[in-house]
């Protein structure tokens, strides 16, 4: 099946039906309620995105063929760094190239890719038990020498699940707004108190409400100091739930990236409505640099060490409300 310019793959239970892109890097496009028809997943103006013909940069690449839908970020994530005297690009090398399929089945598939840029090789079990999509993930060091990266998760929620009053719970303390590009007027590099974030007016804004029709609203900050590896995004007058769960071992913070028709330009001209609450081992979300110039923490792999993590995205019913 081709979606665009790429060889699709579906998956299907009862209660999930998911589409993957292994050529474009293992993106997980379609992740859909079956009872109700709903694509929980973000879809971009282009979606399904194309191989890049234009881009100048490794940023413009990846908009390019950005179709939303969940991205796998490695070894770098945001901005492009020079890491062993190669250019580690724009959200890293995984989420662009094309991964083999090395079995497929109704409800599961194991596809794998061995990174140019760093030494790495990757393997996933994507599968579907029930309302679950499980994520199975290993990345092995392949060199004869330790390697620090940045390794995360990018899944994008849209309409028609996303839209005005949809609740974001998430068991953090704090969020901080970034520091250079933190929003509509928000305090820049500000820690707050989640769900709040400081308004650089003074005050504060709640964010886990998704703002009334016509407010234009845009977000990049991170979630930190987790109780547990979670969150939640609820559609009340769907009756539908989304959870993500995953490792804090491996990723204890939580990039929130927040595009409700709000940043004019390029790339998105006003036309992206989206929530993005990213699981990472790393922040600020600007690179490997700037995460070693701010004090963040890479993550380390030791030479020839495997790290292995499962992320887990469940789609729930929930009592609708009434209109």
């Amino acid at each position: 099946m081709a979606r665009g310019p790429w060889n699709a793959v579906e998956l299907s239970s009862a209660e999930l039906s998911v589409t993957l892109l292994p050529e474009k890097g293992c993106d997980v496009l379609d992740l859909v309620d079956r009872e109700s028809g709903v694509d929980v997943l973000l879809k971009t103006p282009w979606t399904p995105g194309r191989r890049p013909v234009h881009a100048a940069s490794s940023l413009e690449a990846w908009i390019e063929s950005y179709p939303g839908g969940w991205q796998h970020i490695l070894p770098n994530g945001g901005d492009a760094t020079v890491e062993h005297v190669v250019e580690w690009g724009f959200h890293g090398e995984a989420g662009l190239i094309a991964w083999s399929v090395d079995e497929l089945e109704q409800t599961y598939a194991v596809c794998s890719a061995e990174l140019v840029t760093a030494p790495l090789g990757v393997r996933r079990v994507v599968s579907l038990d029930g309302a679950v999509l499980r994520i199975e993930e290993a990345v092995t060091n392949g060199a004869d020498e330790a390697i620090e990266v940045m390794w995360g998760h990018h899944p994008a929620l849209g309409a028609p699940f996303l839209e005005p009053g949809c609740t974001i719970s998430a068991p953090a303390r704090a969020f901080c707004a970034d520091d250079r590009a933190p929003g509509t007027g928000l305090a820049a590099g500000v820690v707050s108190e989640w769900p709040h974030a400081a308004l650089e007016a003074g005050g504060t804004v709640d964010l886990s409400v998704v703002p009334p029709p016509g407010e234009r609203r845009a977000v990049l900050g991170y979630l930190t100091d987790f109780e547990e590896g979670r969150y939640r995004v609820t559609n009340p007058g769907l009756g539908l739930e989304f959870e993500l769960r995953w490792p804090l071992d491996l990723f204890p913070a939580a990039w929130f990236w927040q595009e409700l028709h709000a940043s004019p330009g390029y790339p998105w001209y006003r036309r992206l409505y989206t929530t993005a609450l990213e699981p990472n081992s790393s922040w600020p979300g600007q690179g490997l640099g700037n995460v070693r110039a701010k004090g963040g923490s890479p993550l380390l792999l030791g030479a020839g060490e495997t790290r292995t993590a499962i992320v887990e995205a469940e789609l729930r019913r929930t009592s609708r409300l009434a209109t």
